[in-house]
């Protein structure tokens, strides 16, 4: 996107004791006539990223008529699990009581993230809503290639000489397996998990396609009624890529119409 003509958020602070990490990015929203909005949570490994990673939503999410909210998190190599997980909670009470100044309705927002976004994303969606955590209402989730099951990711990552799990929660499979099972959304599907919405590629090498495959069969075999999209021959990623294998520009969201179909239809009233 064109830093020049990039939109200037409103900045709010809505966790001091984390500091930077706990400010929020506002796009749009009318204090007279609060909405429905969406929350992207950036992506980056658990390591990298942070309130300006997913600015480049806003036109699209404003072209819709929904505010956007734009978080971070504590990250790696200084945080750990629970940290990211534990601070998105509390951002979520804060909207709950506070978002109404602001132009966000308590009625309902949609969680969207890529990679450890979508991990967190579907984390909140799942674990928080089965705790019942102080929050609004989920309407939906929005999740792009996001880590599922981290025994399977931490298996996978070893094949590749990777310690990405391993660092983010500080432990094995067979040192922590309680840590493992927080951890992973696929273990804490409930009777009222918010709709669902997933896209993956399927030559990703960094978090392999069947995490999101293994997620949808289990909610359907659940009873829910997911919507599951693969990008052939598509790598590691939430945006198109064209011809020459760069994203385009200006970026475009994977299956950008039918996520864009998905929100409007979740946050709608």
């Amino acid at each position: 996107m064109n830093k020049e003509l990039a939109p200037v958020p409103k900045i709010i602070q809505t966790n001091p004791a984390i500091g930077e990490r706990g400010l929020i990015h506002v796009f749009g929203g009318d204090p007279l006539k609060p909405s429905p909005y969406v929350v992207g949570i950036h992506g980056g490994g658990w390591g990298n990223g942070d309130q300006t990673s997913y600015s480049w939503l806003w036109p699209r999410i404003s072209a819709l008529g929904f505010p956007l909210v734009l978080p971070s998190y504590r990250i790696l190599p200084a945080f750990r699990f629970p940290c990211a997980y534990d601070d998105l909670v509390h951002l979520l009470a804060w909207l709950r009581e506070n978002g109404t100044a602001h132009g966000l309705a308590p009625s309902g927002c949609l969680l969207l993230g890529g990679s450890a976004g979508g991990h967190l994303a579907m984390l909140l969606a799942t674990r928080a809503t089965k705790e019942n955590l102080p929050m609004p209402d989920i309407r939906g989730v929005v999740n792009y290639c996001g880590i599922m099951d981290m025994p399977a990711q931490c298996a996978f990552d070893m094949s590749r000489d990777s310690t990405m799990v391993r660092a983010f929660l500080d432990a094995t499979p067979e040192s922590s397996p309680s840590v493992y099972r927080e951890a992973s959304p696929l273990c804490h599907i409930h009777d009222h998990v918010p709709p669902v919405w997933m896209a993956h590629g399927t030559a990703d090498g960094t978090v392999p396609v069947d995490q999101s495959r293994n997620m949808a069969r289990t909610l359907v075999k659940a009873g829910y009624d997911p919507i599951y999209l693969e990008a052939r021959g598509l790598g590691h990623t939430m945006i198109e890529i064209g011809p020459l294998g760069k994203a385009l520009e200006p970026y475009k969201l994977l299956f950008e119409e039918d996520v864009l179909r998905f929100i409007e239809r979740s946050l709608q009233e």
